[in-house]
């Protein structure tokens, strides 16, 4: 290779990665502001557990959601306020409490040239778990201008966790070869559609970057894994390990074996709710699992429940939090 060319090809690996840096801090930008700017009073344990169980998709009808109508009508209201920060904090509350009939007032807000922050919005999306807004964040995705709004609406397609993102997911990594693409990657891996398999394969074999090739390999794995003819034992399995090896809660592993509903998962589940650390969001996933469960799960809630708490944050408040849904 000439001097020329080699130098040719070490400025565009430079601006490759320039453009990877870019929306790396993008992306921990955003959710650094998430996290710092001041918040009205969060949800408590009740109506995050019911808000995990509106993501995942459980239906709700029997269970006594600990949200006031009223209050909920007047964020509605506030999604069409003239100040955008306003729209903003009650998209929030809203995706913080599972409203899901939100979600296509809040996709409305988020393509208003009003709302100054678009990418908290597609994040609640999300959240929400309502796939009739999967043409909205489609859309977003494909934002020129907007960096931090792609990488918002690519996160919150994955998060939906519906076979009707995958297109959508599809187009935004063969449409960006950026960080955006490779996100995208990741995002099919939370919906570990087998119809996606061959563009992974594909992508594993010629990855632009090594974000890339992790992604696509665990997002290949999870695929196959759901193929499998008995997918609860491995999915049993993932969650024990995420648990034994101190690591954050393989939270996907619990979301499918919410939906699979077995039995056989409710040990496994409670044991994991028991050794959580405290003040881990994880206590939530798997009180709002458990509760999933049926019979067998609010079983496991209620031995749990009975013991007495040694602090609030301790798993028999939580327990009886999630049992509160329940109740008539």
């Amino acid at each position: 290779m000439s001097k020329r060319r080699r130098l040719s090809a070490r400025a565009t690996a430079g601006r490759a990665g320039g453009v990877f840096l870019v929306l790396l801090c993008c992306v921990m930008v955003v959710h650094l502001v998430q996290r710092m700017r001041p918040r009205p009073a969060g949800p408590d344990y009740g109506q995050q557990i019911a808000a995990t169980l509106v993501l995942w998709g459980i239906d709700t009808a029997e269970f006594q959601l600990p949200v006031d109508p009223e209050h909920v009508e007047q964020h509605v209201a506030l999604l069409g306020s003239d100040v955008s920060e306003q729209r903003v904090e009650a998209s929030h509350w809203l995706a913080a409490r599972g409203v899901r009939r939100a979600a296509p007032a809040i996709a409305a807000a988020m393509k208003d040239p009003g709302t100054l922050r678009p990418c908290q919005l597609a994040h609640d999306i999300g959240f929400l778990g309502d796939d009739r807004c999967v043409d909205d964040l489609a859309q977003a995705a494909r934002a020129g201008d907007s960096g931090d709004l792609r990488v918002c609406a690519i996160l919150a397609l994955g998060e939906l966790g519906s076979p009707k993102a995958t297109d959508a997911l599809i187009d935004a990594y063969r449409g960006r070869g950026d960080m955006a693409g490779a996100l995208a990657v990741e995002a099919l891996g939370k919906i570990a559609d087998r119809s996606t398999l061959p563009f992974l394969q594909s992508v594993a074999k010629a990855p632009r970057s090594s974000f890339e090739r992790r992604a696509a390999a665990t997002a290949i794995e999870r695929t196959e894994t759901l193929q499998l003819p008995d997918p609860v034992p491995s999915l049993i399995a993932q969650v024990e390990r995420s648990s034994r090896q101190g690591e954050a809660l393989d939270v996907w592993a619990v979301r499918k074996l919410v939906g699979f509903a077995d039995p056989r998962a409710v040990p496994t589940l409670r044991q994991t709710f028991i050794s959580a650390p405290a003040k881990s969001a994880g206590r939530i996933v798997l009180a709002a699992a458990l509760l999933a469960h049926g019979d067998p799960g609010a079983a496991a809630l209620e031995d749990i429940a009975a013991q007495a708490p040694k602090t609030p944050t301790a798993a028999p408040t939580i327990a009886r939090a999630a049992l509160s849904l329940s109740e008539r």
